[in-house]
């Protein structure tokens, strides 16, 4: 399905998100479509990481996504800054995601929008979302991706084959972060794990990543 879609704006809202919701996903597809991934905030605040920049960039080169095409918000030449992280559902903060995809949208054109799924009980993820849904109109089809570790109410209707190099790609990405230990569900074999699960609803004997579905138009 993702296939038929050309240009993905895939937003995370911390370091490692995209990457650990539609990693495998985009790298399958890195020789058909064109994905650029924005980043709202960082952890140089709350976890004292400082190379969040240099390990999300090597993040995405290893799922096929060139540097240039890496973007966090206050890189984007508009005049706002990162978001604090756990207070992306400040008004203040929703208002910075509202110009932020105002501007990002106009300027790249996307078909296709990957987000956090709702149901999430990371704060930060469920607000991002919830703005996205609020204000993107257009043909850009919406779909959220899945982070289990925050994730109680997955409802996907969209599933995606990847494939073993799919999902080696994908540890190989989310593992590019290196200040942040301690993450067992980031090991190979659990997001494989993950993979054969997805795949068994979607009614196959293989490997795939689930997606909640937004907006889809049709012709």
């Amino acid at each position: 399905m993702l296939a038929g879609f050309r240009r993905l704006l895939c937003l995370s809202p911390h370091p490692d998100d995209t990457e650990f919701g539609c990693g495998a996903a985009l790298h399958r597809l890195r020789d058909t479509v064109e994905a650029r991934i924005l980043v709202f905030s960082d952890r140089a605040r709350t976890r004292g990481e400082k190379h969040n920049e240099r390990d999300q960039i090597e993040a995405a080169t290893r799922l096929g996504i060139a540097a240039a095409r890496v973007r966090f918000i206050d890189q984007l030449g508009i005049g706002v800054t990162r978001l604090p992280v756990r207070f992306f559902g400040s008004e203040e903060s929703r208002d910075r995601i509202r110009q932020v995809l105002a501007h990002v949208v106009k300027e790249y054109d996307p078909d296709l929008i990957l987000t956090p799924a709702l149901g999430e009980t990371m704060q930060d993820h469920q607000a991002l979302t919830e703005e996205v849904l609020r204000v993107q109109r257009g043909r850009a089809a919406i779909l959220g991706y899945e982070t289990p570790k925050h994730n109680r109410l997955m409802n996907a209707a969209c599933y995606v084959r990847v494939g073993p190099e799919d999902i080696r790609a994908k540890a190989a990405a989310v593992n590019c972060f290196t200040e942040f230990t301690n993450r067992y569900y980031f090991e190979e074999r659990m997001l494989e794990a993950l993979a054969r699960v997805r795949a068994m609803d979607a009614g196959y004997d293989g490997l795939a990543e689930a997606f909640a579905v937004y907006r889809l138009v049709v012709e």
